[in-house]
């Protein structure tokens, strides 16, 4: 295990005591500081109550869980009980080159992070995807009012977007998917969903304007019915109709923009040329960094194979 993901140093988690930790944070702790070398920290099955933070100086780590429905951390801060959204994550990620695999953190703030194959359960603010690169592949996150948010550039691909937001008579809009927060052009921030799928209860906007600025693309995706006709919302503001970035590029379902289904006018339905910047891994300059050994093909929206590496040339909360 060890060398399939280039760790020098094991650390393991056990709850019942059969590890070098009963706890994650402790095994966190024990991490080299700004170590030049990976530390691989593999948690066993069982659920763990405790609230977790990977500060900066722990660089480097690895996170294997046994799977998003066997090894969970649950805590239950609100906004209310720990001062703010930002202080109530469960796991709170503020390390660079952090990666996860079966396993899961709610507050991404470090640079150059990777999770394969995790899951984000909440309703409200799940995902605060803070800043910096991030890739999520194979990800299933699960929420109501804006639960994906923040301010990074990140790439979800082939990720499971699942809306738990209250049914309501009449098409009554009671979620969004995506809260950006990107405020001036300078920032090159912004979230591009590629080959993932929109599900879920009640009806919900693809994204709103946290940020005048907030740049949000969907791109080969199956949109169902969950997603509002008009998809995207100016946060009560339309002078920021002028300056977000909304797009859609070959999207599928019965919420995809066509036909009936009539998009809010300041909506962009992307060319090929127009989404190729936000469609692959140099999104997010992750052409070193977020690719791991042996991953094959993901299958987009259309078919078509979505390789990790780059597919175009241009030039530019219980948890786990």
């Amino acid at each position: 295990m060890a060398s399939l993901h280039n760790a020098t140093l094991v650390l393991t988690v056990d709850h019942k005591g059969c590890g070098n930790y009963t706890r994650l944070q402790k095994a966190v702790d024990a991490v080299p500081d700004y170590a030049a070398a990976r530390t691989l920290i593999a948690v066993d099955a069982g659920v763990y109550a405790e609230k977790v933070v990977v500060w900066s100086n722990k660089t480097g780590v690895t996170l294997q869980g046994r799977g998003n429905l066997n090894t969970t951390i649950v805590w239950n801060d609100t906004a209310n009980s720990s001062g703010g959204t930002f202080y109530s994550a469960t796991v709170a990620v503020l390390a660079a080159n952090f990666v996860a695999y079966n396993a899961v953190a709610l507050r991404v703030a470090g640079d150059q992070a990777a999770f394969y194959w995790c899951g984000f359960y909440s309703s409200q603010d799940t995902l605060l995807d803070e800043q910096g690169r991030h890739l999520f592949r194979g990800c299933y996150v699960e929420g109501s009012i804006d639960f994906i948010f923040g301010n990074a550039r990140s790439l979800y691909l082939g990720c499971t977007i699942s809306s738990v937001a209250n049914a309501a008579a009449g098409g009554t809009v009671t979620g969004s998917v995506t809260a950006h927060g990107r405020a001036s052009p300078a920032e090159k921030t912004g979230f591009a969903f590629v080959g993932c799928t929109v599900v879920g209860t009640g009806q919900v906007w693809l994204g709103r304007a946290w940020g005048p600025y907030a740049t949000v693309v969907f791109a080969r995706t199956y949109l169902s019915a969950v997603v509002a006709p008009g998809a995207w919302n100016d946060w009560n503001d339309p002078a920021r109709q002028q300056s977000v970035f909304f797009g859609e590029y070959d999207c599928t379902g019965p919420g995809a923009s066509g036909g009936t289904v009539q998009r809010v006018a300041y909506a962009r339905q992307l060319d090929q040329r127009q989404a190729a910047p936000f469609m692959d891994v140099s999104y997010i300059d992750g052409n070193q960094w977020a690719v791991p050994p042996l991953l094959p093909p993901m299958q987009g929206a259309a078919g078509e194979d979505i390789i990790v590496s780059a597919e175009f040339s241009h030039g530019q909360a219980g948890i786990m």
